[in-house]
């Protein structure tokens, strides 16, 4: 049980894990809105338009932030 326990000794993985949680209920929330709307390929749509940046901004040494 420790094994499974000490990576959270570290501050930056305490933090992680509330960034990913935090994200996941806000994606949860806004797929469930956008399924109500009847929009529900959005999601998709807007993936794949910020895959170029993303791929951009690779290339060009920035960071991937700048090119989402």
């Amino acid at each position: 049980m420790s094994l499974l326990l000490e990576p959270f000794t570290y501050g930056y993985m305490v933090n992680a894990m509330w960034v990913s949680a935090l994200t996941g209920a806000i994606c949860a929330f806004l797929s469930c809105y956008l399924m109500l709307k009847g929009w529900s390929l959005i999601g998709d749509a807007l993936s794949h338009s910020i895959v170029p940046g993303v791929a951009g901004a690779y290339m060009l040494g920035l960071p991937f932030a700048a090119g989402a």
